[in-house]
């Protein structure tokens, strides 16, 4: 057996041996029709007496269908039970979410597989060294926590069954030469070259750059996420001897990384990565006690000693969170009881609106997810045109609202909890779109419409 075809099937042997898979356990390979799966599912089949197919049709492209037919046509050959999803609506739906089609995409898949093998099922994915190089930069892209900079794990029960991946260390080409010997078809898939996906602009421009100026980028990368998994470890110690609504300030000063307690604290409460820095800010000597900082679910507040999250009031519950990116979602609309909130994403050069109903941002400017509440006593901002703060109250009164209709305010906050927009009134001085618009960049455009 050639060198590459060897080598992966002894990959695959050894996490099955290394799990304790008996033969005659039921493992899924979860299967594209791409050069990767079906190099797996050569080296699978090769090994492991009790095999299935499981193929997701996503909907998103012309020739999906034709994969498909492919995949079912393989497992056939191979005398395999195979079993296909195909995802309805998957791009209305994400777009109704607010969500990226990647993202989407994976959610369906998964979810699906989880159906298909139950809580203790196995499914084998085709991901090798080259899509763990990618993970890793678009978990630093992203912004997401350090620990995720480690890329995949080559075995993982996260989802409820078990997810094995034996071909992180082995890169594309080689994984491609396997089929070429044996004489195994593939599919092609064109969307992978569409430089419209983040993942496509990484593999074919990042990442060669990288290689060139620094060969070896992603071993120190993956170290910095090992150190990083040894300081969760600790901050998970602090926090299981504390209350799970409460963080000492204590715990904090002795966390190896007080961004990261803070991070794993709030993510519960739906604190974001971007807000960590007001967290931060709030468990500091500066902080007053009363001081808060909202998530889209709950009020974190610094008491004396510590951290306090809780609950937001029914005043504050209607509060609604989305991401407007580029490279997902171009427009949306979010309802409110007593108005709806749409919004675009406009391009370069963007027709100035004077409508006070509606508002501009610098999108590169604003701090992802946003959120959309009710005002309350307490909220302050920046105004266009102003040097300091300016209590929202003041700003009503000066706009001259009657106390009836105060209530009905409402205000898009930021992650970090800076009100970017009181709506119909003030945008902050520091999200304002540029004069003149930047053309290599984004405006996010609001529009309130009232009832």
């Amino acid at each position: 057996m050639p060198d590459e075809r060897a080598m992966l099937t002894e990959a695959v042997q050894s996490l099955l041996d290394r799990e304790g898979v008996a033969a005659h356990q039921k493992v899924w390979v979860a299967v594209s029709g791409g050069a990767d799966s079906m190099a797996l599912l050569l080296a699978a089949h090769a090994v492991h007496e009790k095999l299935g197919v499981i193929h997701v049709d996503h909907g998103l492209r012309d020739g999906s269908h034709s994969d498909r037919l492919f995949v079912e046509s393989e497992a056939a050959r191979l005398k395999l039970e195979c079993k296909t999803h195909v995802a309805m609506n998957l791009a209305q739906r994400a777009k109704e979410r607010g969500e990226g089609l990647e993202a989407a995409a994976r959610a369906e898949r998964y979810g699906w597989f989880e159906e298909v093998v139950g809580n203790r099922g196995i499914v084998l994915t085709g991901h090798h060294a080259d899509d763990q190089r990618e993970t890793q930069l678009l978990h630093w892209l992203r912004g997401s926590k350090a620990e995720a900079w480690t890329g995949m794990t080559d075995w993982s029960r996260q989802r409820g069954f078990a997810v094995g991946r034996p071909f992180l260390n082995a890169t594309r080409a080689q994984l491609v030469a396997s089929l070429v010997d044996a004489g195994v078809e593939w599919k092609e898939d064109p969307s992978n070259q569409d430089p419209a996906h983040l993942r496509n602009r990484v593999r074919h421009e990042l990442i060669p750059l990288l290689d060139d100026l620094r060969p070896g980028w992603s071993s120190g990368m993956k170290r910095h996420g090992e150190l990083a998994k040894e300081w969760r470890t600790h901050s998970q110690a602090l926090l299981d001897h504390s209350p799970q609504d409460v963080l000492p300030l204590a715990a904090i000063e002795n966390a190896p990384s007080p961004r990261q307690l803070l991070s794993m604290w709030g993510e519960p409460f739906g604190v974001g990565a971007r807000q960590i820095d007001a967290l931060l800010h709030l468990a500091g000597p500066s902080a007053e006690v009363g001081a808060q900082v909202e998530s889209a679910s709950h009020v974190l507040v610094r008491e004396r000693s510590g951290l306090m999250a809780k609950p937001l009031t029914a005043s504050i519950s209607h509060g609604q969170s989305w991401s407007p990116l580029p490279e997902s979602n171009d427009s949306g609309e979010l309802a409110v009881p007593n108005g709806r909130l749409t919004w675009s994403l406009q391009g370069s050069n963007p027709t100035i609106d004077p409508d006070e109903n509606s508002a501009q941002l610098s999108h590169s400017a604003l701090e992802l997810p946003l959120t959309v509440r009710p005002w309350k006593e307490g909220d302050r901002m920046v105004p266009i045109g102003m040097s300091g703060h300016q209590k929202v109250s003041d700003i009503l009164t000066q706009r001259k609202v009657d106390h009836s209709e105060r209530k009905k305010a409402w205000v898009v906050c930021e992650a970090s909890g800076r009100i970017a927009w009181l709506v119909g009134h003030r945008i902050h001085r520091d999200v304002a779109m540029p004069s003149p618009p930047d053309p290599d960049g984004w405006v996010l455009r609001l529009k309130w419409v009232p009832h």
